[in-house]
């Protein structure tokens, strides 16, 4: 018993460092705070379920049965964590409030007990302490059933982690190219994260739900401190993971170092530098040009007003921080634009293929993946050097002005 003490107290020692860092770090790294967000939350469970099991919880009746919050949110955070990892810059997305949900109707649902009485949450504690069925179960809520919160939280975060697995899995062919020691790190660094994760549910959901002998607050709590101490070690031995996935050295290096010192002028300069940038992209990551423009030509899918690089790279499975440096180098552009290159080509094969009177400018704008009518001004200023109407009159075509 000694030994899970030690344990379950080095994992609340250690993790108090580990989240400060995470959170400090997200300066260089902003999605390393959902990881700390996520910890912080297991950190949370852990310190609460802890007073339980030492019944030191009685001392502090505002705390009792509010370690079910955080444990709702833990698992959504490494998800949204991971997700991030793997597709940078995404950061969070308005459908992601929905992963809030959970914790939300638990605190609705416990409100009148949260609010009631120190005396009386003490006497309500004290018997489920004595019974430890009853403790986990969850039976004060004025909406649900007794015993609601112990099965939905595990379907709950049974359905988290098969997006975990899932994503994790869809991203195990990566290329992580000449960064790929450095890189597989991080890999199996989420990973072992998600293994011991997912420790967090198995045992317990055959444990409480069939009321084994064997799962005890000890055995969770020494679970839950598991994750901190694996998170430590890890940023321990590898600091490294903090930044994320890291691209593929780039042009842009190797011109750096190799960068002769006599140029003529700043025009000549850049010409050799955007020259040398294409060509290094060419004969390094031709496999994936080759994989890029055959998707962009057979399944156009800059057809979609909103269309991001994230679409892309699930599509054709290069992950975002390859994607994104292969594109600004090799096509001297940034994503938006290169893919405005597309939707204005495709809008002259458009207009000249349909009949002019029936349809206006801006209505094949928008067919051609445009969304508003000022971006496709600019965008097709900037491909052609003039506007729509005097493009197609110096190309002898009249243009329906409406």
């Amino acid at each position: 018993m000694q030994l899970i003490f030690l344990l379950i107290e080095s994992g609340l020692i250690l993790g108090i460092p580990v989240i400060i860092l995470l959170f400090f770090f997200r300066k260089k790294n902003r999605n390393d705070f959902l990881l700390a967000l996520s910890l912080l939350n297991i950190w949370y469970t852990l310190m609460v379920s802890f007073l339980n099991q030492t019944q030191a919880i009685l001392y502090y009746p505002y705390l009792i049965r509010t370690g079910n919050i955080s444990l709702y949110l833990f698992f959504p955070f490494l998800y949204l964590y991971t997700r991030n990892t793997f597709y940078p810059g995404i950061h969070w997305r308005k459908r992601d409030w929905l992963f809030l949900i959970p914790s939300l109707f638990y605190i609705i649902d416990m409100m009148p007990f949260f609010l009631s009485d120190p005396a009386y949450k003490i006497a309500v504690m004290s018997a489920n302490l004595k019974d430890p069925s009853r403790l986990f179960r969850v039976q004060e809520g004025w909406i649900t059933m007794k015993g609601f919160h112990l099965v939905f939280r595990y379907i709950w975060a049974l359905f988290i982690m098969n997006l975990q697995i899932r994503v994790i899995i869809r991203n195990r062919n990566f290329d992580l190219g000449r960064s790929k020691n450095e890189n597989m790190t991080i890999y199996w660094y989420l990973i072992t994260l998600s293994f011991f994760y997912f420790l967090l549910i198995i045992p317990g959901a055959f444990g409480a739900l069939l009321h084994l002998k064997w799962y005890t607050l000890a055995f969770a709590n020494t679970n839950l401190a598991l994750v901190l101490i694996a998170t430590a070690l890890f940023l321990l031995f590898s600091p490294k993971i903090l930044y994320g996935f890291s691209a593929t050295p780039t042009a842009d290096n190797l011109i750096a170092i190799n960068k002769k010192p006599l140029v003529l002028d700043d025009e000549a300069e850049n010409k050799n530098e955007n020259s040398y940038k294409r060509s290094f992209v060419e004969k390094e990551f031709k496999p994936m040009l080759e994989k890029i423009e055959t998707f962009m030509q057979s399944s156009k899918p800059y057809l979609d007003q909103k269309y991001s690089i994230h679409h892309l790279s699930k599509a054709i499975n290069i992950p975002v921080y390859q994607l994104s440096p292969i594109i600004n180098q090799y096509y001297q552009s940034n994503f938006n634009s290169w893919l405005n290159k597309y939707r204005v080509n495709y809008f002259i094969e458009l207009y000249r293929s349909k009949d002019r009177n029936e349809l206006t400018l801006e209505a094949l704008a928008n067919e051609s993946g445009f969304s508003n009518r000022t971006t496709f001004i600019n965008a097709f200023k900037k491909e052609t050097g003039t506007t729509p109407a005097a493009f197609f009159k110096l190309s002898s075509i009249s243009v329906n002005p409406e």
